[in-house]
């Protein structure tokens, strides 16, 4: 009896549940059919953008360089820096940015003081020896004088000499008046070309005067300040292409950092040959730092080189994008992610590029409607990564079948 009730109330519960698991297999189907709808593909709409991405560097549009003393070529043609300030640091205006050894200039100078001392007492000597020339000129003409003076009265006495007595006293007194003459001319000119020697002189010394001045102004500029505050970014040395660092030997005049203004920045970017029909000034460009990839800045092309160059073995055109916006964050030399915007539609019938089957130059979708799958020709427009502008006998909603699934039925 209880063996009946237990077999009558077990096949009651077999005929309950089999309603019950029979709903419940329809309802995970018809889920599952939903879900398998909705990870399909399908015609889409909406905003849609095109573009090309490539890596550029950051460079500020504007900045001061700072360069080698541009002195002069005798003490050297190039000179050791002994002191830099550090690469990236943020210097004031009129900090001490660049020290160049002084050591050629301040032997230069202490030969200079020692020519000038020498050319002074050249000087002094030479001025003395005139001053000594004259007194000797003044005694001659003295002597002279008096001799000029005896001669003439034995002249005067000779009228009642025998006439050979009076012609040797004539020859005499003529003698003893060329004498005097030539003194007096020799005072005469003498001093003006004592003056020009002395004079010759002086422009020596003044010349060694300048030169020693010259030499302790250079002394001076071989300490290169900041000329506004910034970024110091120090340059590569041209002979190494290696950074400058202290201790290198850099030429004259060659730039050894800049200061770049941050307030307004540049991006000096490359896009690949196969792109450059796309790419043309005034185009829209999103930059992200690698260090800020969720940060977007907006720019636009300013330039597009019109030759090609080969660079990391690839054929590339170089670009560069004018920031329209500042940010403390951005800094030169940064690297960045340049999207260049080649097309950009604010409502726009697009597909995933998988759906699309190209045959003999011409473009198919396999659109699904009601079970039944209708090989539909279309136009392909502007493309990206993952979808593809199309135009045709479609509209936005409708299910798409991907063509190797078509093929391999």
């Amino acid at each position: 009896s209880n063996m009946k009730k237990t077999l009558l109330y077990i096949n009651n519960l077999q005929k309950s549940l089999i309603p019950f698991l029979i709903i419940t297999a329809i309802l995970v189907l018809q889920a599952s059919c939903n879900n398998k709808k909705k990870s399909g593909y399908m015609v889409l709409s909406g905003p849609f953008i095109q573009s090309v991405i490539e890596t550029g560097e950051l460079q500020a549009v504007h900045a001061s360089t700072m360069t080698m003393p541009r002195i002069n070529s005798i003490y050297g043609y190039n000179l050791k820096i002994i002191g830099l300030a550090e690469h990236g640091k943020h210097v004031q205006k009129g900090d001490p940015a660049i020290r160049v050894d002084p050591s050629s200039v301040q032997k230069y100078i202490i030969e200079k003081r020692e020519s000038l001392e020498s050319e002074i007492a050249s000087a002094n000597k030479l001025k003395a020896q005139i001053i000594n020339n004259m007194q000797d000129l003044k005694a001659q003409r003295r002597n002279e004088q008096a001799s000029f003076d005896i001669k003439k009265l034995q002249l005067d006495k000779s009228a009642f000499e025998s006439q050979g007595i009076k012609k040797v006293i004539e020859l005499e007194f003529r003698q003893a008046e060329i004498r005097l003459n030539k003194i007096k001319r020799n005072l005469e000119l003498r001093p003006k070309l004592d003056s020009l020697d002395y004079r010759i002189q002086q422009i020596k010394v003044f010349q060694k005067e300048n030169e020693l001045e010259a030499a302790e102004e250079t002394l001076n500029q071989l300490v290169v300040c900041s000329p506004l505050d910034g970024i110091f970014v120090i340059e590569r040395n041209n002979r190494t292409g290696q950074t400058i660092k202290a201790g290198d030997d850099v030429y004259l005049g060659s730039i050894v950092a800049r200061i770049p203004d941050i307030r307004t920045m540049k991006v000096n970017g490359i896009v690949l040959e196969n792109d450059i029909s796309k790419i043309k000034p005034g185009l829209n460009v999103v930059v992200r730092l690698d260090a800020l990839p969720s940060v977007p800045f907006n720019g636009k092309i300013n330039k597009v080189s019109r030759v090609c160059i080969e660079q990391d073995k690839k054929k590339v055109f170089l670009t560069e994008v004018m920031l329209s916006e500042t940010d403390l964050r951005l800094k030169p030399g940064m690297t960045v992610r340049c999207e260049y915007i080649t097309f950009e539609g604010k409502d726009e019938i697009y597909v995933p590029n998988s759906c699309i089957l190209e045959e003999n130059k011409h473009f198919y979708l396999f659109i699904e409607r009601r079970g039944k799958i209708r090989k539909t020709e279309v136009s392909t427009g502007p493309s990206n990564n993952m979808y593809t502008v199309v135009s045709g006998d479609l509209r936005p909603g409708q299910d798409l079948v991907l063509p190797e699934n078509i093929l391999t039925r």
